[in-house]
């Protein structure tokens, strides 16, 4: 009996981690990715912000525009550049960090999402133009 026991809960090890493999975040990122969001913010040394959005999100559009006008109040991020998916539960922003820290504009995020009773975890920032992966042959 002990070693069925020992054997289901490595299977359930192994199965969580295979769980937790990270396209999620992939996906999120890429439900609010804008490359002309990136290469503005990086040509004007700012930086773009990648969140996740936990709670009972309500996927319409007076929600996403309610969301939309709390976020583009916020001091230092660039407002044009929010991209907010409800269906992925991820929103992305530009900001400039000269003027709102990254531990500033995450604070500011959750107390205009908490009174919507969502929260928010980080993703991803982007502070500058990733590389481009030349294939060799």
């Amino acid at each position: 009996m002990k070693v069925v026991m020992f054997l289901a809960s490595l299977l359930l090890m192994v199965n969580a981690s295979v769980m937790a493999c990270g396209h999620c975040i992939e996906d999120k990122i890429a439900a609010v990715y804008d490359y002309s969001v990136v290469s503005k913010a990086a040509s004007e040394k700012h930086a773009v912000a990648y969140f996740g959005i936990d709670g009972p999100i309500v996927v319409n559009t007076a929600n996403k525009q309610s969301l939309q006008t709390a976020i583009s109040t916020l001091k230092g991020i660039d407002s044009d550049t929010l991209r907010i998916s409800l269906e992925s539960g991820s929103l992305s922003l530009a900001f400039d960090p000269k003027v709102v820290s990254y531990a500033m504009l995450l604070e500011s995020l959750e107390k205009k999402l908490k009174t919507k009773n969502l929260t928010l975890f980080p993703l991803d920032v982007i502070t500058q133009m990733p590389k481009a992966k030349v294939a060799s042959r």
